[in-house]
């Protein structure tokens, strides 16, 4: 093995030569191996993210990446699945809204750094409601038992779209009147506050007043005092008048000119409030007996004298406004009614009122409770705007007068004496509950499968009710129907409601509806 061949190379040296050979090009062939899996990999992953129907798959797959916080995929999904701010999953939330309920802050910074160079569609996630609850993706971020993170992200995102206005998302409020703030967990609500807080400047010609604060240090505590006021379930009262207003003679609430003396405590604490900068915006009455009634001097011009102290009426800062007076009520001031220019929840239940103010129709209502008292007719003009009526246990005929309440979700007139429901319901989008039993219903309109988010359907008692529309069927969300105290015919219609199969039901009516029947 020692010896030399003809080229001076021993036999050792030349296996050695060999081995070293071999190796390396094995070395080099693992190489080419990885390299050619990588790229394997990562052409896989691009099929599956785009193949079996185009974008909805890839909106699935982003909707999950979202979820479990993979972000390439996020990355890739945002860029790749063609999804707009608007998109929404099989639950009816955008991607802002799944990462925010979960607590999925690294996806929603990562969704957030995609938008910043696209402010538009970044406000417009932000600014997008749940169709059911109204929530923001702050809201859900807020309630979220993990979502601090989320909640500072957001608050930075907000900034990036509003610099003018540190508080413009946590104003926002759902379909029940809560802000952010109003549900936000106590860690949020810490993060929250955090943010808010602004550092105290004044310039240096500023002259002190008598408690030893600045002018600018005590506009700034006014703020916040009113903004307290907010956190704490109620809106913003309207602003102190201008030196515009001022020097007009514009005067408001407390100080108008003509305000009559308050007869109830709970007035003059309203009007104490205002004297204090601190205006209270919810008022609740209360009497329990009769002798704590008595016949007070009317509102307005040409209109009776009734229980209800005049000088209530002038509580132009109240939002929320609940009586509680019995039987003696029987009216209502339109002229009053009319000043309470911010009210927007009116809850006058169990009293015996004949007729609502058409004044009615002017104020910002979002919600009207007139249940159990003897309304003959609603107002000719309901407000727009309202989201929630009951209206249930009156003497009302026909509820016309709502066609155009397009924003109601909750749609309540049980044990009245509606004979028929005419009502625009391809118009109400946002309808979940209707409630209508005990009236004297013969039927029901074809078009009450128009209101595709109806949830909860109640015409118990109805004893004229034979049938139920095929048209239910459209209605996918319906989860409840009641109709006890109806002779509805078709024994298969009562079997699915009774057994709450719902979607059996819709299915048997289509049935139905394609062989010539009007319903069950």
């Amino acid at each position: 093995l020692a010896s030399p061949d003809n080229q001076g190379v021993t036999a050792a040296t030349f296996v050695q030569h060999t081995h070293r050979h071999a190796a390396k090009q094995q070395r080099s062939d693992r190489f080419v191996q990885r390299t050619s899996a990588c790229r394997n990999s990562d052409a896989q992953t691009a099929k599956t993210m785009g193949r079996q129907g185009g974008g909805g798959d890839k909106k699935a797959q982003l909707f999950g990446a979202i979820l479990n916080q993979k972000l390439p995929t996020v990355r890739w999904g945002l860029a790749n699945a063609g999804v707009a701010p608007a998109t929404r999953d099989d639950e009816g939330k955008t991607t802002f809204m799944i990462a925010c309920a979960a607590g999925r802050d690294k996806s929603l910074g990562e969704m957030i750094r995609w938008y910043e160079r696209r402010l538009a569609q970044l406000r417009e996630c932000l600014e997008l409601t749940d169709d059911d609850t109204g929530e923001t993706c702050f809201h859900m971020a807020a309630q979220a038992p993990n979502g601090q993170k989320c909640v500072s992200q957001l608050l930075d995102a907000w900034l990036s779209v509003d610099k003018q206005r540190k508080d413009a998302g946590i104003k926002k409020k759902d379909h029940k009147g809560r802000t952010v703030y109003d549900v936000a967990t106590p860690k949020a609500k810490a993060i929250i506050d955090e943010w808010m807080v602004e550092p105290e400047t004044e310039s240096e010609d500023e002259e002190e007043l008598v408690d030893g604060l600045t002018k600018t240090q005590r506009s700034k505590l006014k703020k916040r005092e009113l903004e307290a006021k907010e956190r704490a379930g109620s809106v913003m009262p309207p602003p102190p008048p201008s030196q515009e207003e001022e020097e007009q003679g514009v005067e408001r609430g407390e100080f108008k000119e003509g305000r009559p003396d308050e007869t109830w405590p709970e007035v003059g604490k309203w009007a104490q409030s205002v004297r204090d900068l601190k205006p209270i915006c919810e008022l609740t009455i209360s009497r329990e007996s009769d002798d704590d009634l008595p016949l007070l001097p009317c509102a307005g011009p040409d209109e009776p004298q009734t229980v209800v102290d005049p000088a209530l009426y002038w509580c132009d800062t109240v939002n929320r406004l609940s009586l509680k007076l019995g039987p003696r009520l029987t009216y209502l001031s339109p002229t009053g009614l009319a000043r309470m220019s911010n009210l927007t929840h009116l809850i006058v239940p169990g009293h015996a009122l004949t007729a609502l103010p058409d004044s009615i129709g002017s104020l910002p209502l979002k919600s009207l409770d007139a249940s159990r008292n003897k309304l003959e007719a609603l107002p000719s003009s309901m407000p727009v705007k309202i989201e929630a009526v009951d209206v249930s246990g009156n003497q009302l005929t026909s509820i016309q007068s709502l066609d155009k309440c397009v924003d109601l979700v909750t749609l309540q007139f049980d044990a009245n004496q509606v004979t028929s429901i005419e009502l625009p319901f391809a118009s109400f989008k946002r309808l979940v509950t209707l409630s209508c039993g005990s009236n004297l219903l013969t039927e029901l309109p074809d078009a009450i499968g128009d209101a595709a988010k109806l949830e909860a359907l109640t015409v118990n008692e109805n004893k004229e009710l034979t049938s139920l529309p095929a048209t239910l069927a459209k209605c996918k969300k319906l989860k409840s129907i009641k109709c006890d105290g109806c002779p509805i015919k078709d024994n298969k219609v009562l079997g699915y409601i009774s057994k709450g199969e719902y979607k059996q039901l819709g299915k048997y009516l289509e049935k139905t509806a394609k062989s010539g029947g009007r319903g069950g």
